[in-house]
């Protein structure tokens, strides 16, 4: 039986340092939680300006789970797990 899919996004800027090593962050947690339900997209800001601000973000880097805002900055490796795993249960909970 499929599952739903989970979609994070990586809100960045060209030469946004932190940015480069937020996505590293995000590959390496989801590498580990081994899940291929979890997309991972690199959002350029520049490139989808209006994109970026339908869903607020006002800095990068940012993290969109699911289409919700939920990191304005570079989150902790245990952060950044807790915040995946909590929105997959919720996904898997909505699920017939």
């Amino acid at each position: 039986m499929p599952h739903n899919t989970m979609t994070i996004e990586i809100f960045s800027a060209p030469g946004c340092n932190k940015c480069s090593k937020t996505f590293q962050l995000a590959e390496a947690v989801l590498k580990e939680l081994d899940d291929e339900s979890i997309n991972l997209r690199r959002v350029n800001v520049v490139e989808e300006l209006d994109y970026a601000v339908e869903l607020g973000i006002r800095a990068t880097p940012s993290i969109v789970i699911n289409g919700t805002l939920l990191f304005t900055a570079m989150p902790g490796t245990e952060a950044l797990r807790r915040a995946i795993l909590s929105q997959r249960t919720s996904i898997n909970q909505e699920q017939p």
